[in-house]
Order: C-alpha cells, then sequence, then structure tokens
C-alpha cells in the first residue's frame, strides 16, 4: 500500500511518491540551501547575552515542536524561555521532512485518532488566521490542501482500502474509493494501481516555511528579553540540584543554562538516545520508545 500527495503531477511534470517502504520520489529542497537563514538572530542573541545563563524554561531540540512549545509558552504566559539545539532549525527531521498533515493514514479511534484530530485543526485555524490578517498562507507556509491516495496493488490492498474508507467516513471525514480505471484518469503517471484511497482534506505545508514563520513570531519577544536561542551547541549533560537531585537546567558544550521553571526534551527521534545519555549514571531509568529511521530522498526531473 502506497500514500501519494494529491496532486501528484506538479505544473512542470514532476511526480511526487510517498512509498510505505524506504523510498520515495520526492521535489526536495537541500537543508543547506536554506539552513544559514535560520541562525540565531541579533534580537535573539542579543536577549541571550541580557538575559545571562537563567530563564524560566530551557526547550531542548529546535525542530517544529521544540520552537512550537516555546511559542506557545511565548504567547501565553510571560515566561522566558530558551532553545537550544546541536544543530540550527531545520538541519534535521523538520528540515526533511514532507509536511504531510493528513488523516488517512491514521485508524478512528485508535490512540493516536483524536491527538491528530486535533493537531490538523490547530493548523487549519492557523492558516485561517494568516488569512484573516490578510496574507497567503501558501506564501507564509507554504499550506497546501492537497488531499491524499492510499494506492492499492494487490486485491488484498484493495480491500483493505475498501474498509479504510468506510472508516473515515464514519469518523466524518471526506474520504471516497477510486478504482483502478478512475484513479488512472485523475493520476495517469500511477501506471498499473488496482485502486485507492482518496482523502479529500488531507494537507501540506512546507517545512522550512513554517519554520521561518514560527522563528520570527518567537524572535519578536527577543526584543522583550525573554526568548533566547542557543544553536549549534549540544547539550552534554543535565544541570541537578546537589540537595534534591531535581534537574534546575542543562549544559551545553559552551553555557550552563538554568530553567527556573523547566526543561522540555523536544529532540524528536534523538529524544530517547538523549535522554539515555543524559541520564547516565544516574538513579533514574526512561526508555522513550522512539528512535530515528533512515529514509532516501530522489529527485527526479521529467527526463
Amino acid at each position: 500500500m502506497e500514500a501519494i500527495s494529491r496532486p501528484c503531477l506538479s505544473p512542470n511534470g514532476i511526480c511526487t511518491r510517498k512509498s510505505g517502504r524506504p523510498f520515495h520520489h520526492n521535489v526536495h529542497l537541500a537543508v543547506g540551501s536554506r539552513s544559514t537563514r535560520f541562525a540565531s538572530s541579533r534580537a535573539a542573541a542579543a536577549a541571550a547575552s541580557a538575559l545571562g545563563s537563567e530563564f524560566d524554561v530551557v526547550v531542548v531540540g529546535a525542530g517544529i515542536i521544540g520552537l512550537t512549545i516555546a511559542n506557545r509558552f511565548l504567547t501565553s504566559s510571560d515566561l522566558s524561555v530558551a532553545v537550544v539545539d546541536s544543530r540550527v532549525p531545520c538541519s534535521g527531521a523538520t528540515g526533511a521532512g514532507q509536511g504531510y498533515i493528513w488523516m488517512g493514514h491514521k485508524k478512528p479511534g485508535s490512540e493516536l485518532w483524536q491527538l491528530t484530530m486535533r493537531s490538523k485543526r490547530l493548523w487549519e485555524e492557523l492558516a485561517e488566521t494568516i488569512r484573516d490578517q490578510g496574507s497567503d498562507p501558501l506564501h507564509v507556509l507554504g499550506w497546501k490542501r492537497t488531499g491524499s491516495l492510499l494506492v492499492g496493488r494487490s486485491s488484498e490492498e484493495v480491500e483493505s482500502l475498501k474498509e479504510r474508507v468506510v472508516s473515515l467516513k464514519n469518523a466524518g471525514l471526506r474520504a471516497e474509493y477510486l478504482c483502478g480505471n478512475s484513479l488512472r484518469s485523475e493520476e495517469p503517471a500511477l501506471g498499473e494501481v488496482e485502486g485507492a484511497a482518496l482523502v479529500l482534506d488531507d494537507c501540506q505545508l512546507d517545512a522550512h516555511l513554517t519554520v521561518e514563520f514560527i522563528l520570527k513570531g518567537n524572535r519578536s519577544f527577543g526584543l522583550q528579553g525573554r526568548y533566547a536561542e542557543f544553536f549549534n551547541d549540544p547539550v552534554v549533560s543535565l544541570c541537578r540540584s546537589e540537595s534534591s537531585g531535581e534537574v534546575e537546567g542543562v549544559q551545553t558544550s559552551g553555557n550552563i543554562l538554568k530553567a527556573r521553571r523547566a526543561v522540555v526534551v523536544a529532540a524528536g527521534a534523538w529524544s530517547r538516545a538523549l535522554m539515555r545519555s543524559l541520564l547516565t549514571g544516574s538513579n533514574s531509568m526512561l526508555d522513550i520508545p522512539v528512535k530515528p529511521r533512515k529514509v532516501l530522498f530522489w529527485n527526479l526531473s521529467p527526463s
């Protein structure tokens, strides 16, 4: 069973395809082409200098999750926030991701269903807010309601897709099953396929543009002395209270960052390895069931 973002064919004829196997046809922007724009701003650097090494919250990880967590603290409280990362935003999974915001992959009633529904709703609300403010979400976030296709190439996969469509429709989503002929009339580049599940309201955004948008919002709080960035500064250990053993901050390769209220680890797929290394030698045991996964991206031209 394969997953495909719609419309598959772009105006220049390049086909975008995502497979369940470690193999992707995708127009992918190289991380290096944009990473320099995510270096710490002057305001964030000035805030770091002004705040010194003590903050209310220290967020470890400058991917889209870590930056969004920081943004929520900044916009919904008066807390000061520092974001620390071993590299710069979009150097890891966020920069390599394809920005899919899909429900088609999820199973209604599963433990992730409500979380995924809420996440999609929040992204849609953000896009609508940007539109209400007179900007185009496409230009700001790369936001597109592309829809998605789950493609079946065998009779067994087709039956599974039909069941999925019924389940998604019963959960309130706009979903439909396309037979092979109908599918090829919509997406002739797919070739020989048996059928597909079409989820009409699945979306996609540009992670680089979205991170740039979130960073801009975060950095506006640097002017107020509430936000600082420590990029290219990996965390090497936790700082603990000598009396209670409670975590009080983090030690990076170049700084000691104290956290008055909380340390948030948002290092994505590297959180497990990071926490293991940070807890080495302590009495704490924490095994986070996530790990990095290697995926290959191919750039294909019409020729």
